[in-house]
């Protein structure tokens, strides 16, 4: 029987409704609801692999300011958000940090660094 999946498209201001229509084999069968070509990947895409930036904070070493903010340099597979903050909770940068140093190089080989999004002196 086929499934339906609803999923909001935010490829532009628009926000439209995008209902995929998919088979028993898992394949998308129809994609409804877009008004523009981004929706229709952007929602394709958001079924086959959604994919999320992640943003956290890290625990600092010898500073008074005891968390640095930090982002994924690209989106990572959504199913690795949680590995990746267990990942993060690990860490502890040592200051002196520019705004874009790597904290992490290749979080969870996923070939995508973790880096400073400010700066930490001391």
């Amino acid at each position: 029987m086929p499934e339906e999946k609803n999923i909001t498209c935010i490829g532009c201001p628009m926000g439209c409704a995008v209902t995929l229509t998919i088979d028993d084999d898992r394949k998308v069968t129809s994609i409804t609801g877009y008004k523009c070509k981004e929706g229709q990947k952007y929602a394709l895409a958001e079924y086959k692999n959604p994919v999320r930036t992640l943003t956290a904070t890290v625990l600092t070493q010898n500073s008074s300011q005891r968390l640095l903010a930090v982002r994924t340099t690209a989106p990572i597979p959504k199913t690795k958000l949680l590995p990746g903050i267990m990942a993060l909770a690990e860490v502890r940068a040592k200051p002196p940090i520019k705004m874009g140093d790597v904290v992490i190089s290749n979080l969870l080989d996923t070939g995508v660094d973790v880096v400073a999004t400010s700066g930490l002196l001391f």
